[in-house]
């Protein structure tokens, strides 16, 4: 049954209970139930439908942040300590209780991505310091752990 079907559905039971002549109060009290019924479960399966939409969303937003692929500058700009460091300042960003959560997806996302970024250099990659101004995540790199 449609949305639309069991507003018309709840409507023809309401005006039943208000105008069928010769039913007890009993009945009455019964098809306002049904209706009332009627009327929640539509508004349940709304809210499982919107809830299932977001949560494909954030799925959706955590996938794009995740094949998120940082500039090759950053490889440039941070070695693979800071790069772990970043993943993890990140991650804890994400689970702040005060973050939405599309913002929880994303920098959960930017994490992995930081993490598989730090993969493929491996640890003993640590570049000299840059002579020139880094991305904002590079000096986030380095100054989170004084080397900025």
């Amino acid at each position: 049954m449609t949305p639309q079907q069991r507003i018309a559905l709840a409507r023809k039971l309401e005006s039943r209970a208000e105008t069928a002549e010769g039913l007890s109060s009993e009945k009455r009290i019964e098809l306002r139930r049904a209706a009332k019924n009627v009327l929640a479960l539509n508004a349940l399966e709304e809210r499982r439908n919107q809830s299932k939409s977001s949560a494909e969303g954030l799925a959706r937003i955590f996938d794009q942040t995740a094949e998120q692929r940082w500039s090759e500058d950053l490889r440039e700009e941070l070695g693979y300590r800071h790069m772990i460091y970043m993943a993890d300042v990140f991650e804890g960003w994400a689970f702040d209780s005060r973050m939405t959560p599309e913002w929880t997806a994303k920098l959960a996302g930017w994490a992995g991505s930081m993490r598989r970024l730090a993969e493929e250099v491996g640890p003993e990659w640590d570049p000299p310091r840059p002579t020139w101004r880094p991305s904002i995540v590079g000096f986030l790199g380095r100054k989170l752990l004084d080397e900025g």
